[in-house]
């Protein structure tokens, strides 16, 4: 019976896998009709043509997001990780960003009705992605902290309930090391115990973690006055709902969401992302430890491409003035990181 629960898991995968890819696919199609929209404007057309185009490419986008919606809710039951539930939303999110961005370089010439309807549907999305997640990513009782005090009284440990949570852990892949409801901590992570693994940092307040590692992705959601170094990330850090700290990481993709007093140190191969935050101090990565030079190269960092300064806010769409709500941080500021 294990063995015939192989190919359902490989058909889950493949699924998800298609889904991204039509989801990136559809991506490219909204900024291709966002630069045929300027281009259309330059050639003079009449603005009922501009509203016709319009009316068109924001419906049939506003419909695929939908479906994108819809198909990953399908799967959402069958063995996939939260890391890459969690990748799939963030997706959908930055379309739902740039389908907004589509409404606002169409404000000019769209009637006024017609412009209230589109933010309502857009708004409508986001609101409908917000549901979803909770549906998709039900809240976790982590496994850190109760570990550790199995550990420190083993006898209390029920035998009657271990076969169910190991039953659990084969069936739903949780995100690993996990760090949660820790205050006034230093940990340290450790090439061994994080290497090429997800890793999750949640409600942590007055806290200093350091990564000494490469892991596969990096996810850190409430933290408070809290300080976190980290080595290369093979692909993406996501960020929620953090307030008053510093980050410093080296990886592929980086995503800020509702998040304020930030003071990030990046080395990101792709155009950094944020969204619902502001007071973002921007630096360039200066971690440096004794295996990073070999930690660059097992997680495929382009090390000569960082993209660090050129930050796309996606909730600040007028591309002629600078973004309010991040900076560069001024040299004099900059701390140097040092293990």
């Amino acid at each position: 019976q294990q063995i015939m629960s192989t190919p359902s898991t490989s058909t889950t995968d493949s699924r998800l896998a298609e889904m991204t890819a039509k989801m990136t696919a559809r991506e490219a199609e909204i900024r291709r009709r966002i630069e045929e929209l300027r281009a259309c404007r330059a050639e003079g057309k009449s603005e009922a043509e501009q509203y016709t185009a319009f009316e068109a490419a924001f419906d049939a986008e506003r419909l695929a997001i939908v479906e994108d919606m819809e198909a990953l809710e399908s799967v959402k039951t069958a063995a996939i990780s939260t890391v890459e539930i969690n990748n799939s939303l963030a997706a959908i999110n930055d379309k739902i960003a740039c389908l907004q961005r589509y409404h606002s370089d169409s404000v000019g010439f769209l009637p006024a009705y017609v412009s209230a309807s589109a933010k309502a549907k857009v708004e409508e999305l986001a609101n409908k992605l917000a549901d979803l997640r909770e549906r998709v990513v039900p809240k976790k009782k982590f496994a850190f902290s109760s570990a550790a005090s199995s550990n420190r009284n083993p006898k209390q440990q029920q035998p009657q309930q271990q076969p169910q949570k190991q039953q659990q852990q084969t069936q739903q892949p949780k995100v690993e090391p996990t760090l949660h409801n820790l205050t006034g901590k230093t940990v340290v992570l450790s090439d061994e115990s994080v290497a090429n693994k997800d890793i999750l940092l949640s409600d942590l307040a007055d806290c200093t973690i350091k990564v000494l590692s490469h892991p596969a992705t990096l996810h850190l959601n409430g933290l408070t006055n809290c300080t976190i170094l980290c080595g290369p990330v093979h692909r993406s850090v996501l960020i929620e709902k953090c307030t008053d700290f510093t980050l410093v990481v080296a990886c592929h993709q980086l995503r800020l969401h509702c998040s304020t007093r930030c003071k990030l140190y990046l080395h990101v191969t792709s155009t950094p992302i944020i969204e619902y935050s502001n007071d973002v101090l921007i630096a360039p990565y200066n971690f440096n430890y004794a295996n990073l030079s070999d930690h660059v190269t097992l997680s495929g960092l382009n090390w000569h491409r960082n993209q660090w300064d050129q930050v796309q806010d996606f909730n600040h769409l007028a591309g002629h003035v600078a973004s309010p709500n991040w900076s560069i941080m001024p040299e004099a500021d900059r701390l140097n990181w040092e293990e």
